[in-house]
């Protein structure tokens, strides 16, 4: 429940939080000096890289722990801040710190990949990912258990004696080892690119902002890291050219805290400028400018704004229509919706908003722009109240044309089946009894008797057909158009649709074009009418061109006004097209999806 008017967030985040995020960096910085202690006091430049590159890695951890979504990303990076530091206490080499180092160094590339991989959401969404932890836990720390398990500790570097996990050493075997290891350390690398390069597709816009330049970040050190491995992988190594090494790998890994400070930097400014970017779109409310506003700040061209509508106690879209919608919902994840409603100061409800499931993850940057967007919403709202019950109207309006035209249907079958039936049984009998009676002065009349009955059985039949035409029910619009054409008297071009549609479409359609040629016969003066019915998925068209005299207006009281009222009521449209003396178009777009 977001309500409408609250202090907003991202301040308070610039005090709180942020000052917040920076804590553990000092932290890290002390743990790295203390454990790279005897090598940093005789290398200053290297101990400058090392304690940026801590402190960077725990202020980005520390800065993504104050978000939710990002929280577990945080600590991952806190750990790798820990980690790396802790790596440097091979420089005392002795006792278990070298082992205790070079663990160190695999949790650290184990988290750094960890927390890129879960970035930003917070977790492993796709089986791909959680393929790459658990083959990253078998490579980096089973790997170096194997390394130490067949290696002595000076092959390493450090000095004998120091705590090491040697079951067999054989230069041979040592030698295949590091070969094997070279070729899963480039295995894993090229795994995580891969990874990374999957959930591209799966993002939504703002994710993939963040998330691109991470990418970038840790591709590099990726690389960089397989590179200078490389020297690493001998049977025989100096502990100054390894920790020479670290500093290496050290320096290129600031490209991964860079990119996150970077990308929740980023993060956070949208969330401060996402208030006036909404109250610059909205600054004149409408319905469809408070979606729109919300669409482009949020990025997310689905997202859709239902208005509550008090008077009928229901929910509403931008067009008034009502839905069926339980106020209070949070989110539909199965459909990979969300959404958020937005309340009064007060509590009552003004609107749903519902949204891409990704947007869950940017919970704050949703809240800044729903409660910057709260009086437009307001403002919405009222409107969205007219539009529904603008809707109602349109609606009952829809009913009456549809039951018009059933109850047309049904009187031109009553007509058909009963009056018209008997009519013509009683022009039989009249007949046979003409043929029967012997009587010369009662034939005459009997005569005049069923000729005037057939007229008006024609009458009748007319009637029946100027009601609703039973072709019209049986064969649709092109075969029912067909004989009006020719009783026009006028060179008739027909192409009709055969496709069928509902009946009151059709119907609608139907007497819309017959008014239009009535109006062509009447006054245009042509002579030549070309009609055209086309549809496609969503709309039927129909059109009568005439090259009269042109000059024609939509007169109130005439009978294309009230065409025009019927085509309305189906929501529908009429357009009329007649310059002087360049004939007229008349064109008639029903929705029959």
């Amino acid at each position: 429940m977001i309500p409408s008017r609250r202090a907003t967030g991202p301040g308070r985040w610039l005090t709180g939080a942020l000052a917040r995020a920076f804590v553990p960096a000092p932290v890290a910085v002390a743990i790295a000096l203390v454990a790279g202690w005897p090598y940093f006091s005789s290398h200053p430049l290297a101990a400058a890289v090392t304690l940026l590159s801590c402190g960077a890695f725990a202020a980005a951890g520390g800065l993504l722990t104050t978000a939710a979504p990002s929280r577990p990303s945080g600590l991952l990076l806190l750990a790798a801040a820990l980690a790396w530091a802790v790596n440097w206490s091979a420089g005392w080499d002795r006792g278990a710190w070298p082992l205790i180092s070079a663990f160190a160094q695999a949790t650290f590339y184990l988290v750094v990949g960890l927390s890129v991989l879960i970035y930003p959401a917070g977790r492993l969404t796709a089986a791909v990912d959680r393929a790459w932890a658990v083959q990253a836990v078998l490579i980096l720390w089973g790997g170096q258990v194997v390394i130490c398990t067949t290696s002595r500790p000076e092959w390493s570097g450090f000095r004998p004696g120091t705590l090491w996990l040697t079951v067999t050493a054989r230069r041979e075997l040592f030698h295949q080892v590091l070969q094997v290891m070279t070729a899963l350390y480039l295995l894993l690398a090229a795994s995580l690119a891969l990874a990374l390069l999957l959930r591209l597709p799966r993002m939504g816009r703002l994710d993939r902002a963040l998330a691109v330049p991470v990418m970038v970040a840790i591709a590099f050190v990726g690389i960089s890291a397989a590179i200078t491995e490389q020297s690493v992988m001998e049977d025989v190594i100096q502990l100054p050219q390894l920790l020479h090494l670290y500093v290496i790998q050290g320096a290129f890994s600031l490209a991964v805290p860079a990119a996150l400070l970077a990308t929740a930097l980023r993060s956070r400014f949208r969330e401060l400028t996402a208030a006036a970017r909404i109250l610059h779109l909205t600054s004149y409310p409408s319905v469809e400018r408070v979606q729109s506003a919300l669409r482009d700040v949020l990025h997310d061209a689905t997202l859709q704004v239902w208005f509550w509508i008090p008077p009928h106690q229901v929910y509403a879209d931008d067009a008034g229509r009502p839905l069926d919608l339980r106020a209070g919902v949070p989110q539909d994840a199965a459909a990979g919706r969300w959404r958020r409603t937005v309340a009064t100061a007060d509590g009552p409800p003004l609107a749903v908003v519902d949204c891409s499931i990704g947007l869950q993850a940017h919970a704050s940057l949703v809240d800044a722009a729903l409660v910057a967007a709260g009086r437009a919403i307001e403002t919405a709202q009222l409107q969205a109240v007219v539009q529904a019950q603008l809707e109602q109207v349109r609606s009952a309006q829809e009913r009456l044309v549809r039951a018009e035209a059933a109850e047309r249907e049904r009187l031109a079958r009553d007509l058909h089946d009963g009056a018209q039936q008997r009519l013509l049984a009683l022009g039989v009998n009249l007949g046979i009894l003409e043929n029967t009676v012997g009587d010369p002065a009662v034939r005459p009349r009997l005569r005049e008797c069923r000729l005037e009955l057939l007229e008006c059985l024609s009458d009748l039949r007319a009637l029946a057909r100027g009601i609703h035409p039973a072709v019209l029910v049986q064969e649709g619009i092109a075969a029912a158009l067909e004989p009006v054409a020719e009783r026009l008297g006028i060179r008739v071009h027909l192409h009709a649709t055969r496709r069928r549609f509902p009946r009151d479409v059709e119907s609608t359609m139907y007497f819309a074009l017959c008014e239009a040629l009535s109006n062509v016969v009447k006054h245009a003066q042509a002579t030549e009418i070309r009609i055209h019915v086309t549809d496609d998925t969503a709309h039927l068209t129909g059109v009568v061109r005439d090259n009269g005299t042109g000059g024609a207006c939509a007169d109130p009281g005439g009978g294309l006004a009230g065409i025009t009222d019927r085509v309305g009521a189906l929501r529908g449209r009429i357009e009329l097209s007649s310059p002087p003396g360049a004939g007229t178009i008349v064109k008639v777009v029903l929705p029959c999806a």
